[in-house]
């Protein structure tokens, strides 16, 4: 009996949950829906092609603006040409001329392709596509971390209200401002701490100075119930004060109290500051692959 292909939807969760965990995708599997059928930034919505051998879902390939998001074949049914079919139909609802894996912004299941994932690589790379980019992301552990702490994360919050700022828990009644201050660091920014802000309770902590907001940060905006952190920022003319620390801490606290034991932070930007305030258990390495697609 042959393959037959075909674009899934939200009827198709169940069996794509399925395939993700015979894949060993335990964690794919936990963001099913949002990475199959999730939004991103700017509109961005997602097309998800499904491989069927028999009446049962054997691959599924989503693509979303110019991103493949996401790639699976179930392991009885590799080399047979069905990962290569899903890559080419996700490369047909690519919008624009460039394809790149994984790290679409605003939702990504993870910054690339593990560089230890060299079978991976390699298939790739014989189908065209070329690492572009490297990401790293850190794990910061948090069950039995001294650094992550309620006691910490009072007397980091004491010390801003000292120098005239009130910490506290985002509501539904900020996003305006959040909006506002999360936008002016980029639209995929703006974008997951909107979706943190829909957390129950909400994933996202600020800081205001005179009533107006000075600094956030956020978890759960993506890959929600996964344990990452981010994004997280300081207006320029609040830095230095201690605030991002105090939000970052705060924002750890809340992922441990939800029974998680470590913390990922992608695309990180100042690893001296993560250092400094938590320790870093290790790093995760990743790469971006592209291929220019043949529009004619």
């Amino acid at each position: 009996m042959g393959i037959e292909l075909r674009e899934l939807t939200a009827a198709d969760l169940p069996a794509a949950y399925a395939l993700l965990v015979a894949c060993d995708l335990d964690e794919a599997a936990a963001v099913a829906e949002e990475k199959l059928f999730g939004a991103a930034p700017d509109g961005a919505a997602s097309t998800v092609f499904g491989a069927l051998e028999a009446g049962g879902l054997v691959g599924v390939s989503v693509a979303s603006a110019r991103w493949i998001r996401l790639l699976a074949v179930a392991p009885t049914a590799r080399r047979r040409g069905i990962g290569t079919a899903l890559l080419a139909a996700a490369e047909s609802a690519i919008e624009g001329a460039t394809a790149r894996t994984m790290d679409q912004p605003g939702n990504y299941l993870a910054p690339g392709v593990d560089t230890r994932n060299l079978e991976t690589i390699g298939w790739l790379e014989r189908r065209g596509y070329r690492p572009v980019e490297e990401n790293v992301s850190l794990i910061i552990e948090l069950v039995g971390n001294p650094l992550v702490s309620e006691a910490r994360g009072r007397d980091l919050a004491a010390r801003a209200e000292r120098q005239g700022y009130q910490l506290r828990r985002a509501a539904t009644g900020d996003r305006a401002a959040l909006a506002a201050t999360s936008g002016s660091f980029g639209r995929a920014w703006a974008f997951e701490v909107d979706r943190a802000l829909d957390g129950d309770p909400p994933g996202v902590h600020v800081a205001l100075r005179d009533g107006a907001m000075a600094a956030f940060a956020a978890h759960d905006g993506n890959n929600r119930g996964l344990g990452w952190f981010g994004p997280a920022g300081t207006l320029e003319a609040h830095r230095g004060k201690g605030l991002g620390e105090a939000l970052y801490i705060h924002c750890l606290l809340d992922l441990a109290a939800r029974g998680r034991r470590d913390c990922t932070v992608s695309w990180i930007g100042p690893r001296a500051f993560y250092q400094r305030a938590t320790g870093i258990a290790r790093d995760e390495r990743f790469i971006v692959m592209s291929k220019e697609l043949d529009r004619s």
